[in-house]
């Protein structure tokens, strides 16, 4: 049996993006630059694209595509105030991504900037898109890899470790460049193809990324994760770990993009 301690709070989710919902413009920087990739991606397929769907509403991909090639774009979200706010779709389903309501094979493309990330079974979700994608339809999507704020997480564990002789869930699992390129062929997609980029951003205060990070969406949705209250003082031991030995008090925070394409070939 799967153990659930990275079992995703929907819930929590979805009341998280409809906080970010009527400000995300000021966040969605990493966002615009994946966007740009997976267009561009999309533009150079050779095949017509009918029917496109995108997982999170995060993006105008859809929007931008139709324009040119007049597909049948449906943009599906698991927060209706964050669809009515940021969604480029005229077709608009809520509902998280584990419940998609399509027919088998009735999909051309199945796209994702940014938006999948927090999710508990990939497997189930990678089974779902291959059943509902057409033969020769694909899959891209971006998402978080692990190297992404690999160094604020280990502050966080040495100044818990020093605090509380323990650590906490406080950062859920992200995927894995190996991992999630095997499971996508095990499920039978063909041509995976992963391309990754590291983008360093420096900030000169903790606080400063934990807002970019609330505004982007990219907050704990662990079900299991810790209820309590953080004290202040440590957030300020964290901050104090990332600027030390930094004359100019200033830290550098990675961000790894993961950009997958994958296609279901014709049987």
């Amino acid at each position: 049996m799967r153990s659930n301690i990275f079992q995703i709070d929907y819930q929590t989710k979805t009341l998280k993006r409809a906080r970010i919902s009527f400000d995300l413009v000021n966040y969605n920087f990493l966002i615009k630059l994946s966007e740009t990739q997976i267009l561009n991606k999309i533009n150079n397929f050779s095949s017509e694209v009918e029917v496109l769907v995108e997982l999170g509403s995060n993006s105008n991909i859809g929007d931008i595509y139709k324009k040119k090639n007049n597909c049948f774009f449906v943009s599906i979200d698991n927060s209706i105030n964050f669809i009515k706010q940021n969604s480029s779709s005229n077709n608009n389903i809520v509902v998280d991504e584990n419940k998609l309501p399509f027919k088998q094979k009735s999909i051309s493309g199945v796209i994702s900037c940014l938006y999948l990330d927090s999710i508990f079974n990939s497997e189930n979700l990678f089974s779902n898109i291959y059943n509902i994608l057409k033969n020769n339809g694909f899959l891209i999507f971006s998402t978080f890899g692990t190297k992404t704020m690999k160094n604020i997480k280990e502050c966080f564990i040495e100044a818990e470790e020093k605090k509380y002789n323990g650590i906490s869930l406080r950062f859920h699992p992200l995927f894995d460049l190996d991992t999630v390129g095997n499971d996508l062929k095990k499920i039978g997609f063909k041509n995976v193809i992963i391309e990754t980029e590291v983008i360093r951003v420096k900030y000169n205060s903790l606080f400063k990324l934990m807002r970019d990070l609330r505004g982007m969406g990219i907050t704990n949705n662990l079900l299991n994760r810790s209820k309590s209250f953080t004290p202040k003082s440590l957030f300020y031991e964290v901050n104090e770990l990332l600027i030390k030995d930094n004359r100019d008090k200033e830290f550098i925070v990675p961000f790894e993009i993961l950009t997958l394409t994958a296609w279901k070939e014709k049987l």
